[in-house]
């Protein structure tokens, strides 16, 4: 497309050398403006613009912003599902909406997706906003803190499922904004660059037993040779088993990875013996449950989007009574006592 400098000069039939001359400016500088390389001063736009018979808010308005680079967060994405897509930096991030996989899952999540992905790209609803809060984490309690900062400040906070180490290399990379990340205090994962944290709850993690029995204990799975319901490498729950086993001088049992906490605690509903996960999710889920380690939930906010409006309002919601009061009336919450070391605790003190 040519630029509108060039398109005046020709319609008047002019050289760049004649264009040039009549306003007083070099040709190079002609050049280098219609090829889009050079944005000129106020006194040449104006000269340009005089030579030219034009207004200068016809010749120099700005074009439209180039297209963000699309990144998605899972690297191998079927076509045809449905995505969340949100503007992060330069870049435009999407990530599928949670899908059933297997008959062991519970059913999809069926959210509110911006769009689904195509064979080059992604196709968007009409009406799509993608200024939301990318955060991603394993704690199911991004759900409760989406559906409050929507209602108290109308800002979208979007959560992508990841393990605490897969949220913090995210965040590292720039792939989102805020990170969800728990563990003992020894055990959290390196930030890899400037953040904010902000602490959220503790709860403990450890194995889910079936209704009815009590949960085996690491102890009982070596001695019994239990296959367990396991999480992927770099999850914290997971990395608490290995601890507990690796503890009693047994080795990692084998058994089915489960990609959430939903999933671990359906798998134990279906008749699997133990299942490696959170206590919220083993109560809720009516099952019984064996502590193996006391984690620390902490939210980590980018510094660079630390003054994110949906980023404000969220950590303004981690102080707030109302937050507090519903965390703690989830089974296996606890919101009392202080943060730990190095994080902020919910009034944004360090």
């Amino acid at each position: 497309m040519l630029h509108p400098v060039e398109t005046a000069r020709l319609a008047r039939g002019w050289s760049q050398t004649e264009l040039a001359r009549r306003a007083g400016v070099t040709r190079q500088l002609v050049g280098t403006v219609e090829t889009g390389r050079h944005a000129p001063r106020v006194d040449a736009a104006l000269a340009l613009a005089r030579a030219l018979d034009a207004p200068v808010e016809e010749l120099f308005a700005p074009g439209p912003a180039p297209a963000p680079e699309l990144v998605m967060l899972e690297p191998q994405v079927d076509e045809g599902t449905p995505v969340t897509g949100v503007r992060v930096g330069d870049r435009l991030v999407c990530a599928p909406l949670p899908a059933a996989r297997g008959a062991e899952t519970v059913l999809p999540w069926w959210g509110v997706a911006d769009g689904v992905t195509t064979a080059d790209g992604v196709r968007w609803h009409p009406g799509t906003r993608q200024d939301g809060l990318l955060v991603a984490g394993c704690d199911p309690a991004l759900g409760l803190l989406a559906g409050l900062l929507a209602r108290r400040s109308g800002h979208a906070l979007v959560p992508v499922h990841a393990s605490s180490a897969a949220a913090a290399a995210s965040l590292a990379a720039g792939s989102i904004h805020a990170a969800l990340v728990h563990g003992t205090p020894g055990s959290l994962p390196r930030p890899g660059g400037a953040v904010r944290r902000h602490h959220l709850a503790r709860w403990q993690v450890g194995l889910a037993g079936p209704v009815g029995h009590a949960a085996p204990t690491p102890a009982r799975i070596a001695e019994r040779g239990l296959h367990v319901v396991q999480r992927e490498a770099g999850a914290g729950t997971q990395a608490a088993f290995q601890r507990a086993m690796a503890a009693g001088g047994a080795t990692v049992p084998g058994g089915p990875v489960a990609r959430s906490h939903r999933e671990a605690v359906t798998r134990v509903l279906h008749g699997a013996a133990a299942a490696v996960t959170m206590e919220p999710a083993a109560l809720s889920a009516g099952l019984s449950f064996t502590p193996l380690e006391e984690h620390h939930v902490e939210i980590w906010v980018a510094e660079q989007h630390a003054e994110h409006p949906a980023a404000l309002a969220l950590v303004e919601l981690l102080s707030t009574a109302d937050l507090i009061r519903r965390l703690a009336a989830i089974p296996g919450y606890e919101v009392t006592g202080p943060a730990p070391g190095g994080a902020r605790d919910r009034t944004g003190a360090a």
